[in-house]
């Protein structure tokens, strides 16, 4: 799929979410900033990260609904 593809579709399908920063319940990164992307695995758990450009950078795997409100 192209980022378009995944901007279009569901977000909790095949699609993203946007999650903002102040929402993350761990320790943010310092070297990112604080817009966030959620992507659907395994069902309705979410991988959360960053994109940057073409690339997207995992850095939690939300396996028990706890990183953020959901």
């Amino acid at each position: 799929m192209t980022w378009g593809d995944i901007i279009r579709a569901d977000r909790h399908g095949l699609g993203t979410e946007k999650i903002d920063g102040s929402a993350i319940k761990a320790a943010l990164p310092g070297f990112v900033g604080t817009d966030f992307l959620a992507f659907r695995y395994n069902g309705m758990k979410a991988m959360v990260g960053y994109r940057q450009k073409n690339v997207f950078f995992v850095l939690w795997f939300d396996h028990d609904f706890t990183l953020y409100d959901h």
